[in-house]
């Protein structure tokens, strides 16, 4: 299969029916169930008998246990839930029923699609500054940004004659919805190795006169050497002092330097942490960090 050219590390089957839209902003992401086959392959399988059936229908995505293949590009138009919901939303077909159970929905099969349907919905929402919240039927009508179902579509539009009702009543909206924050802060999180690129070519002189690479600057962090973090740390501030500061290498700088104290700072056993307690762990963190 080819790659998508706008999320390349996905399968690309592009439908026989979809809209050219080029649009500029984009409302809702909306879950649909292909009501059928509900096993490893039925993504390709759902997108490949969008390439050939005659009843105009389409959608950008088709999602299993397994794959995620993208079909439209988010900024066109899928044709799957009526005028309304076609021009606003971006479409994603879970390979699964609307019959399905509490008890299915938990299970092994349906947890990997809804997690691999979460990875991409995160995705979408940061691209289209969608907020991560399961909309009303009000809401969608009134034009809010959200997530919701094609059933509240059916019922926010009634005008367009839709009659779906899926995802179902059994729809996990709220685990589905965490998976998409969880999936959203993962992002926003530097791993160790973005932090390592940043500061790759980066060469820093410390106080006693050696020259010290980034790789050796990370191997120092990961075995506490607190010590020689200091002295790192006072080679940083030197900089800061001169007058012509290289504003995206200081920050490049202090990545690696600082990241440790701030998780050192964030508040421990908790699997939650709030935005306000992250600011004042950085606080916390900067302050330690040049106080010597």
């Amino acid at each position: 299969m080819a790659q998508s050219p706008e999320y390349p590390d996905l399968k690309w089957v592009p439908p026989k029916s979809w809209t050219n839209a080029n649009r500029t902003k984009v409302d809702l992401i909306v879950i649909h169930t292909t009501e059928g086959s509900a096993h490893g392959q039925s993504a390709e399988d759902g997108a490949a008998y969008n390439t050939r059936r005659t009843d105009g229908t389409s959608a950008h995505y088709f999602v299993d246990s397994t794959s995620t293949v993208h079909c439209v590009l988010t900024a066109d138009q899928a044709h799957c839930a009526r005028a309304q919901g076609n021009r606003r939303g971006i479409q994603y077909e879970l390979c699964t029923r609307a019959s399905s159970s509490p008890s299915t929905w938990a299970n092994d099969y349906h947890d990997a699609m809804l997690r691999r349907a979460a990875k991409q919905a995160a995705r979408d929402a940061k691209k289209w500054n969608i907020p991560v919240r399961h909309l009303t039927v009000a809401q969608v009508a009134a034009g809010a940004k959200g997530f919701c179902g094609h059933y509240d579509i059916t019922r926010a539009f009634p005008q367009d004659n839709g009659s779906h009702t899926d995802p179902g009543p059994n729809f996990p909206w709220s685990r589905f919805l965490d998976m998409v924050r969880a999936e959203l802060e993962d992002e926003d999180m530097p791993t160790a190795q973005e932090i390592a690129d940043a500061v790759w070519d980066q060469q820093f002189t410390l106080p006693d006169g050696r020259k010290v690479s980034p790789q050796t600057i990370l191997s120092w962090m990961d075995a506490g050497e607190l010590d020689t973090r200091k002295q790192v740390l006072t080679a940083i501030a030197a900089l800061a002092k001169k007058d012509d500061v290289d504003e995206a290498a200081l920050a490049a700088a202090l990545a690696p330097a600082v990241a440790s104290l701030v998780v050192a700072s964030l508040p421990q056993g908790s699997d939650q942490i709030s935005q306000d307690e992250v600011t004042t762990a950085m606080e916390t963190a900067l302050r330690n960090a040049f106080a010597s």
